[in-house]
């Protein structure tokens, strides 16, 4: 079984630069901790970056000491901040999704 997070945000326009490398610092900081880093899609409409974080993760277990850990990076923190100034507020979305079913 696996798990899907998937990180759903509409940008204000002319932010996606600034986002995406905050995103690449924070994956880089994950990277260093032996965490997941979240891969980046971001479809553009009219005026909206619509943009999408995700990763896989093999167990429930799994993803709960990700976002554990995650939380004791101070730097995260300050870039989760950093990020959501560029959400367009009111838009924020997240989503746990199990891939497959058992047997």
């Amino acid at each position: 079984m696996t798990y899907r997070h998937q990180i759903l945000r509409n940008l204000r326009y002319g932010t996606l630069p600034a986002f995406l490398k905050l995103q690449q610092e924070k994956n880089e900081l994950y990277t260093a901790e032996g965490l997941t880093p979240y891969r980046v899609w971001a479809p553009a409409f009219g005026g909206l970056h619509h943009l999408v974080l995700e990763a896989e993760f093999p167990t429930m277990s799994d993803f709960e000491r990700q976002h554990a850990t995650a939380k004791t990076i101070t730097r995260v923190a300050e870039i989760n901040a950093a990020q959501l100034e560029h959400v367009i507020e009111g838009t924020a979305e997240d989503r746990l999704q199990r891939l497959g079913l058992d047997a």
